[in-house]
């Protein structure tokens, strides 16, 4: 799924992803009156997804022809505020895991927004005029009665949620008032919020090779590969994993330093969690997530004396 950020944005353009069955582009223009008659457009879109394959909605993108041509971002500072309302009374059951996120564009504050819909586990969704709608290409039409039927079959399923990161906060080894390292020891969590038990589910983590310690047993242990610049991990999990239980999956040592921070500042860990119901994926930026003390870690924060011997630059993964 496309990243709701600017390189996200950027990667549409560089890309010409067009748009279809999971990705719709709508111009400002779609949030100038943001009225009842709005309201129920994009509940029937996004509900029209959310019953569907999930999928991107991004305002504030001009396209012809099905491909990305202009930013016409948005001025209007209430259009988070009341897409995120809509999102909530607008929609039934609400959709887990809906993300709104507001993408700055200018030095003057234009936006865009994105909307990522999940493949909901709660479907069908039910849109502000009682009606049940699909994607079907790159429109929302109405369901029949046997694809609700099947829907509310499919809501008797596990869903696994990647719950959380526990005990990011670092600790560090100084160095003349400085860090010469900050070591992170997280815990990965997941959490069954479907209505059904999931009995056996496996769990991918990647990780920028850089800041990974792979004398750190306990997730090099589940060492499956390396790629473009990272080191996966592949976890089978064998204990059932019970309706509301969380369960932490792995743990890990990453290692944060003056060689190793352009790959931390630009890096993502990425965790995807196959299983019964499909495959989730979460993204996590590593320079917001790990943090010491609440703050953000700066290349400044670390000593960077030079090495007389033994001395090698570490490259920073290619990462997009």
């Amino acid at each position: 799924m496309i990243p709701l950020n600017q390189k996200g944005i950027e990667q549409l353009f560089e890309f010409r992803i067009k748009e279809g069955l999971s990705i719709e582009y709508l111009s400002a223009k779609e949030v100038e009156v943001c009225n009842e008659k709005r309201a129920l457009f994009f509940s029937q879109l996004i509900t029209g997804m959310a019953n569907a394959n999930g999928g991107v909605i991004i305002i504030g993108i001009h396209a012809t022809r099905k491909i990305p041509r202009t930013l016409q971002p948005i001025a209007n500072d209430m259009v988070m505020t009341w897409l995120k309302t809509v999102s909530v009374t607008h929609i039934s059951p609400e959709i887990p895991n809906l993300g709104i996120e507001k993408i700055i564009v200018s030095e003057e504050g234009e936006y865009c927004v994105g909307i990522s819909v999940p493949n909901s586990f709660k479907a069908p969704h039910i849109a502000e005029d009682k009606k049940f709608y699909k994607r079907v290409g790159m429109k929302t039409e109405c369901m029949e009665e046997y694809e609700i039927r099947d829907l509310y079959h499919k809501s008797k399923r596990p869903e696994i949620e990647i719950y959380s990161i526990l005990n990011t906060n670092g600790i560090p080894h100084m160095e003349n008032g400085k860090y010469a390292k900050m070591n992170f020891y997280p815990r990965f969590l997941l959490k069954n919020i479907g209505s059904a038990v999931e009995k056996f589910f496996k769990v991918e983590i990647s990780v920028p090779s850089h800041i990974h310690n792979p004398n750190f047993d306990t997730l090099q242990d589940y060492f499956n590969r390396f790629e473009d610049g990272c080191t996966i991990f592949s976890i089978p999990q064998t204990n059932a994993l019970y309706q509301n239980e969380i369960a932490t999956v792995a743990e890990g040592h990453f290692i944060v330093d003056e060689e190793s921070y352009n790959a931390f500042e630009n890096g993502e860990l990425i965790v995807k969690v196959f299983y019964s119901s499909g495959v989730q994926t979460k993204h996590f930026n590593l320079k917001e997530t790990f943090v010491y003390k609440n703050k953000q870690l700066e290349y400044d924060d670390f000593s960077q004396e030079k090495r007389v011997l033994g001395s090698r630059k570490t490259e920073t993964p290619k990462l997009f």
